[in-house]
């Protein structure tokens, strides 16, 4: 039969109910998902992965119940990728008559985004890049989910962010947004336009990313709202505007309370530590940045708890405390090393300990460390300039 005489005859009656049974039984899974969370619950979580073995949890209701609490990261990651590999052994298990085969091909799919997006916040970039190339393998083999495989291909472009590749994150951002525009998805637009300018601010083109990123704000979710103030704040640093840091900071910070986002609260917070610095409010400084650098040393993440120390060791010397400043320089090299850092940021940080230790250090100095050990983010194999 021509596509001509399918138009006259209208669509399969056949097929119509197919879908319309389809739907049914989706609605019907959704309404029983939470089966899936009383399993959590009562599981040790070192036994989760056995839960893929149980029939009734092979439902595409199990997979975005899943999905959901997997989002949560903030709270706890560990229990995000527990999650995730979870959904992906679920995925895997479907039979392959369990769903209309394009369907099955969307539900694992999704599940391995969801997985290599846990992996992606854990900074473990080069699994999440392969979860990606599992979940691209599904969406690739029909032409009807060009809009899932831009979703592949947004989570991918962040990863590969991460990971400094970024021309070829800005080439996947420009074809995502293309796709969700031509799907009318301007909520996932906007967060391309904002990955957009995070990746600009990444690059050190403060001024391009504060254009693209101030263009959307007021039409952004509560979620892209936060994210762009606080980007609008480290733009508003890089080009010497702290006082309008400083509003940008205060404003991300409660919008992630409510959000209940803590690691972005501590994030923000350091930023506007970094604010007042520039502005010469010391003794505010470093309040808010010592309780910055010991949150995030509470979660591991050690880089970050260093940075906020150069500028705690900035303050004090600005202070004329000399001791306080070499005694945590010290610290933070040991940290450092311990975390297995960037060799190039471990030696920066030694050449501050020595020049502290002879009395030589400026605080343009440690600074100058300071700024080295985030553009190495940019460029890990650059060289360290001694400017002291």
């Amino acid at each position: 039969m021509s596509d001509e005489d399918r138009k006259r005859r209208g669509a399969d009656p056949s097929r119509v109910e197919e879908f319309a049974a389809t739907a049914r039984r989706l609605q019907q899974e959704r309404e029983t998902a939470s089966i899936v969370e009383q399993a959590l619950r009562e599981t040790p979580r070192e036994q989760w992965p056995a839960l893929a073995q149980r029939k009734e949890l092979h439902t595409s209701g199990v997979l975005e119940r899943l999905a959901k609490i997997a989002d949560d990261l903030e709270r706890d990651p560990q229990k995000g990728l527990a999650v995730a590999e979870l959904a992906t052994s679920i995925a895997e298990a479907l039979g392959e008559d369990a769903y209309p085969r394009v369907l099955v091909a969307q539900l694992r799919a999704h599940a391995w985004k969801d997985r290599a997006r846990t992996l992606s916040y854990l900074s473990r970039y080069e699994e999440a890049l392969g979860a990606l190339d599992r979940a691209e393998r599904y969406v690739s083999a029909f032409g009807t989910l060009a809009h899932d495989r831009a979703i592949v291909h947004f989570v991918r472009s962040i990863v590969l962010q991460h990971l400094r590749r970024f021309d070829e994150a800005q080439a996947l951002l420009a074809e995502c947004r293309e796709v969700f525009k031509d799907h009318g998805d301007m909520r996932l637009y906007g967060k391309c336009t904002l990955a957009w300018g995070n990746l600009l601010l990444r690059r050190g083109d403060h001024a391009a990313a504060r254009d693209i990123v101030a263009t959307m704000v007021a039409g952004a979710d509560a979620q892209d709202e936060a994210v762009a103030r606080s980007t609008l704040g480290w733009c508003a640093i890089h080009l010497g505007n702290p006082d309008e840091a400083l509003d940008h900071f205060d404003d991300a910070m409660r919008r992630y309370r409510r959000l209940d986002w803590e690691i972005e609260v501590i994030r923000a917070a350091s930023g506007k530590g970094c604010a007042l610095l520039h502005l010469g409010r010391l003794d505010e400084s470093i309040e808010i940045l010592e309780d910055a650098r010991g949150r995030f040393l509470d979660r591991g993440l050690v880089e970050a708890a260093g940075l906020c120390g150069l500028e705690i060791v900035e303050a004090r010397m600005l202070r004329d405390e000399f001791h306080e400043a070499k005694t945590l320089a010290a610290t933070i090299v040991q940290e450092f090393a311990r975390a297995n850092l960037n060799r190039r940021a471990v030696a920066a940080l030694a050449s501050l300990n020595e020049a502290m230790a002879a009395n030589s250090a400026t605080p343009d100095f440690v600074r100058n460390v300071h700024e080295y050990i985030c553009a190495l983010g940019t460029d890990p194999t650059q060289d360290f300039k001694n400017a002291n």
